[in-house]
């Protein structure tokens, strides 16, 4: 698919891998052409992302049936008619999206979810905010500041799958659309940090859920590892499967 061929206004998916960590941003066209494209300036609590020169970084976008991919897309921040956008500068010819990579593994986990919330604030959100004059603060300054900072609430949940995109959750906890949480998926590889927040909610009627909302969430950051995790599940079931169809025969 050409770049310029994405219509502006349309959802554009940024992948992000750092060191440890995976970010999964989504932002709307503004601009674009055969070599760059253009989205909102994605921004949280009033700051914006800042990409590294380390950071490796592809993009996503859906064309009715088809999803198409950029790999190693060379982002930066810029203005558009004034307003700031970020930029996704192409190096790698896009190629059509290996469809297992959104393809969701049951779980059905009991676990623990946690947010922060600071008295007299709308919203829960996954991390605590860095003070606006971080970069000229001490590790003791820095310590001392956390600890004004409220304490974690962790709430009993389930999780019952999970993608390289998203999660489904079950929770007593009344949460609100775009409201953030992290909780700790345990895996042979270890604890794996995963935050996300709310994209859909629904009240659970049926008497034989313990719990009684689902969520459905967007990943926004996660261990690298958790891709690892989630493919080691997929060829699991898909053993499974081939083994009770060779049963059959």
């Amino acid at each position: 698919m050409l770049l310029e061929n994405i219509r502006l206004g349309r959802t554009l998916e940024i992948f992000v891998e750092r060191e440890d960590y995976r970010y999964h941003f989504t932002s709307k066209v503004e601009d674009t052409n055969q070599n760059r494209v253009c989205v909102t300036a994605i921004a949280s609590r009033g700051r914006f992302f800042g990409f590294t020169p380390e950071d490796k970084v592809r993009i996503l976008y859906r064309d009715e049936e088809v999803m198409w991919e950029w790999p190693g897309v060379k982002p930066g921040l810029a203005k558009l008619e004034g307003t700031p956008v970020h930029y996704f500068q192409i190096v790698n010819p896009g190629q059509s999206y290996n469809r297992r990579n959104a393809y969701r593994v049951k779980l059905l986990e009991d676990m623990e979810f946690g947010y922060y919330q600071f008295p007299g604030k709308k919203g829960k959100i996954a991390q605590l905010p860095l003070p606006s004059d971080y970069s000229e603060m001490g590790p003791e300054e820095l310590e001392k500041w956390y600890k004004t900072m409220p304490d974690a609430v962790m709430v009993k949940g389930m999780i019952k799958d999970i993608s390289e995109n998203g999660a489904g959750i079950y929770t007593d906890e009344k949460l609100e659309m775009e409201d953030e949480l992290f909780f700790e998926l345990p895996s042979p590889y270890g604890n794996l940090l995963v935050k996300v927040f709310i994209i859909r909610k629904e009240e659970v009627k049926s008497v034989t859920n313990r719990y009684g909302y689902y969520y459905g969430c967007a990943i926004v950051e996660s261990d690298r590892k958790l891709l690892r995790y989630i493919y080691d599940l997929q060829r699991e079931i898909l053993k499974r499967q081939k083994a009770m169809e060779n049963a059959r025969v």
